[in-house]
């Protein structure tokens, strides 16, 4: 018995099949784009849906069009950048990671890593994601912005 991988098309298909009750908006054009459009453009209308089942499909869509490494949606609220009193904080996040996580029942955006501040390890820390700045340099946190180091590679 061979064990294939499911192909960007196999899994639009599973999605729109199972889950077509939350992508019944999607229209035929919707799915014309490219596979890696459709899978992000499909996979974050999933994980937004509130059902546990849909967002484990949504994010296997996320994660198959970006290889690995997700981001929050390209929103407008999510790309802002940090303030100038901000640009003085000497924290960084080194090395550091953007998770897509299932908690108290709805999705969630984290970003943990490493914390060094002042030259002090602070250890490994977790904070929900509140903005990504346009060029990934910082990130907001409920705590504050923090500047991003080296992002970790996630084997897929």
């Amino acid at each position: 018995m061979t064990v294939t991988k499911p192909t960007s098309r196999d899994l639009i298909a599973t999605a729109l099949r199972d889950h077509g009750e939350v992508l019944h908006e999607v229209r035929v054009d919707d799915l014309a784009e490219e596979d890696n459009v459709v899978l992000r453009r499909l996979g974050y209308r999933l994980v937004e849906s509130g059902d546990r089942a849909a967002f484990k499909s949504g994010r296997r869509m996320l994660e198959r069009a970006a290889n690995g490494r997700i981001f929050p949606a390209p929103h407008k609220r999510w790309w802002v950048g940090p303030g100038r009193r901000t640009a003085d904080l000497e924290a960084v996040l080194n090395p550091y990671s953007i998770e897509l996580s299932w908690r108290d029942g709805k999705p969630r955006w984290e970003i943990g890593g490493r914390l060094w501040l002042h030259g002090v390890d602070r250890d490994w820390r977790w904070y929900p994601l509140l903005h990504v700045d346009t060029s990934a340099e910082w990130a907001r946190t409920s705590v504050c912005w923090i500047r991003l180091g080296r992002r970790m590679q996630h084997a897929v």
